[in-house]
């Protein structure tokens, strides 16, 4: 007899609060409960026991849509790249970043700068690297500045380490050796 009242009043006060307070309940809608907000993100990427990547930013937002998932740095991005070795190789940053994982495509732009230890610099409003073909590629300006080149450019691809670099349309001056 007293679980049955015990059941009864919760049953009656749980009743009673779910009616005639709508001011309390909060509408969400679909796309509100399928993004994660993570703060002060520091991701670190590893192969065979050795940091190859780092990623961080102020805010990352996770859409966890099932059939287009993504990776959003909305405040801005840091990319720090390291060598067979472990050491810092370059580093890339931008004000927005976003990682389409079913593409393998992730999309940098927004005052887009690489920079690697050996002085090499490139800047662009916008790249795009395709992990599948391991390829970043631009349609837009691009300015390559080494130690003593400067190479500007409408667009540009090369493989994802900058080893191999194809320029659409060049500007600028190179030391050409004899």
């Amino acid at each position: 007899m007293r679980t049955l009242t015990f059941f009864l009043s919760i049953l009656s006060l749980l009743l009673y609060n779910c009616n005639g307070n709508n001011e309390a309940v909060e509408v969400f809608s679909k796309e509100d409960v399928s993004v994660e907000r993570i703060k002060d993100v520091d991701m670190l990427y590893s192969d065979s026991a050795l940091i190859r990547v780092r990623i961080r930013g102020p805010v990352m937002l996770r859409h966890l849509v099932s059939d287009d998932p993504r990776q959003e740095f909305i405040k801005g991005i840091k990319v720090d790249f390291f060598n067979t070795y472990g050491a810092l190789a370059g580093t890339l940053t931008a004000k927005y970043a976003v990682r389409y994982e079913y593409k393998g495509v992730t999309l940098v732009r927004d005052s887009v700068v690489w920079q690697s230890v050996d002085g090499k610099k490139l800047e662009s409003p916008e790249l795009t690297w395709n992990e599948r073909d391991q390829q970043v590629s631009t349609n837009r300006f691009v300015v390559v500045t080494t130690r003593k080149d400067t190479i500007r450019s409408h667009g540009f691809t090369a493989n994802q380490d900058f080893s191999n670099i194809r320029f659409s349309a060049v500007d600028g001056s190179l030391e050409v050796k004899q």
